[in-house]
């Protein structure tokens, strides 16, 4: 298999980017959140979940300057963008750390997913590694599963300093939400089936082992779906196997389909209306 890596101009000419242009990106990786936030009930809830989800959304900014940045060789025409972006991150972020500092939980987690990331664009010079593409769907993903450490009250500060060093003072039972976590599970499982998909549709046409994963992940996907719904781990099963239906249906009949490369922006569309289609069968599903 030939690598493909992208390349950033190095022109004079170089505008400052500082939101990525990259709608289906952009769906993909607030597309939990949002179903999350929809699910939530009474106000301080809706609200910390919204300004979570804001800071998530500078965090994707943020590490697309830095990869962008990477890529160019640590080019000072990058390296604008990277800390216009980090320190508008922060800016927002500490903030948010501050009024719950319950998140903090889960920061060696996105650490580590941040780490995978730039090491990933540091070896392969792309911004598009798939090492690189699954820890920022893992990343989004995970976002849902955070809103309990900002929004419950007995979960958004942290444990007394004299208890630091047990797990399960800092992981209390009001740290988990279910709800929460049956949409951080099913978007991932949404999402690396799109992004496994997406390249064997476009990056990697024509690579068979691509091709053949994303086959055998829509399959797997389908039967734990239903059998997620057998047993009882949605509210309305229904909706959750209508959404794998749709996505297994679309990889079916790109497959057959495809003799050429598609056209990147039909890939797009679809993908869009898959993710809408996804987040509101999610919603669905678990709403009480």
């Amino acid at each position: 298999m030939t690598s493909r890596r992208s390349a950033l101009p190095h022109t004079a000419a170089h505008r400052m980017r500082l939101i990525p242009r990259q709608p289906g990106s952009w769906a993909m990786v607030l597309a939990p959140a949002i179903a999350a936030i929809v699910l939530q009930s009474g106000f301080r809830a809706i609200a910390m979940s919204c300004l979570v989800t804001l800071d998530w959304a500078l965090c994707y900014g943020m590490q697309y300057a830095i990869n962008r940045w990477i890529v160019a060789g640590a080019s000072r025409r990058y390296a604008r963008e990277a800390l216009i972006c980090t320190a508008v991150t922060a800016a927002f972020g500490i903030p948010t750390l501050v009024i719950a500092p319950g998140l903090l939980r889960w920061a060696p987690w996105f650490a580590a997913l941040l780490a995978v990331t730039v090491f990933s664009t540091m070896i392969r010079h792309d911004t598009h590694g798939i090492w690189s593409q699954v820890a920022g769907v893992i990343a989004s993903c995970t976002i849902p599963a955070t809103f309990p450490s900002a929004a419950n009250p007995s979960a958004a500060i942290p444990p007394d300093s004299i208890y630091w060093w047990e797990m399960l003072a800092w992981w209390p039972d009001s740290a988990v939400n279910r709800t929460s976590l049956t949409v951080a599970i099913m978007m991932l499982w949404y999402e690396i089936g799109s992004l496994l998909f997406v390249r064997s549709m476009v990056r990697e046409f024509g690579n068979n082992r691509y091709r053949l994963a994303a086959i055998a992940w829509h399959a797997v996907m389908m039967v734990a779906v239903i059998a997620a719904a057998y047993a009882g781990m949605f509210v309305r099963p229904w909706a959750a196997i209508v959404a794998a239906m749709a996505l297994v249906a679309r990889v079916g009949a790109w497959d057959t389909v495809s003799q050429a490369r598609p056209v990147i922006s039909r890939i797009a569309m679809t993908e869009c209306l898959a993710v809408a289609i996804t987040t509101i069968c999610t919603i669905i599903a678990c709403l009480a």
